[in-house]
């Protein structure tokens, strides 16, 4: 998050963050409400984009993991790497959206409806950046859930997570940590339809707002 950012524009950013989470809700509504993937919904579409502990996570992806980043290992640098890279792409999207919420006139406390979410959504453009996004969160989703139903990785993780706390990047790791625990009780098959509709959803919603990604 910009150190300079106004109150106002940190704000529209919650309220950009809020619509997005509650589209998830919306969309994916059976997946928050059955007992076997609820935790899976949450870590997706709440954890990934919440914004508490933001700043501090921030500062340790760019001035800590490098330092740090050799020590880990691979399965679990590269999912922190992807889910800074989704951090960076996303937070640059959300103030631009926020920036177009302001300039349209929205005062902090207004909620806006998904209609005009989306309308915002499609005005701001940057077609390809959201493109790249939902690559990226595919892609999470996936080896998240790989991640998690390794054999292996049962034993590592808790070693990894002493690992990061040593090494001062446990908050990088948590997120990590939050999405082997929330995908592992999830069978394959609830697993392949969960992807499979939100891969299918998502890339509606971008071809909807911008119809010239379908080329």
């Amino acid at each position: 998050m910009k150190e300079n950012m106004s109150l106002e524009l940190k704000s529209a950013r919650e309220e950009v963050v809020r619509a997005q989470v509650e589209r998830f809700h919306e969309f994916y509504s059976s997946y928050f409400n059955q007992k076997e993937t609820i935790e899976m919904a949450k870590f997706f579409f709440e954890t990934v984009y919440n914004l508490e502990g933001k700043e501090e996570w921030e500062t340790l992806a760019f001035s800590t993991y490098a330092k740090v980043k050799h020590m880990m290992k691979e399965g679990t640098r590269e999912s922190v790497e992807r889910l800074i890279e989704l951090n960076t792409i996303t937070d640059e999207l959300d103030v631009k959206l926020a920036e177009l919420l302001l300039k349209h006139g929205w005062k902090p406390g207004t909620k806006i409806s998904g209609e005009e979410y989306f309308q915002r959504f499609q005005e701001l453009g940057e077609a390809e950046s959201r493109k790249k996004q939902l690559e990226v969160v595919l892609y999470n989703l996936r080896k998240f859930y790989d991640l998690a139903h390794r054999p292996i990785n049962s034993y590592i993780m808790k070693p990894a997570a002493v690992m990061a706390r040593m090494l001062g990047v446990y908050p990088l790791f948590k997120k990590v940590e939050q999405g082997y625990y929330a995908t592992l009780p999830v069978s394959p098959e609830i697993f392949n339809s969960f992807f499979d509709e939100v891969e299918k959803r998502e890339w509606e919603f971008l071809f909807r707002a911008f119809p010239e990604l379908k080329k």
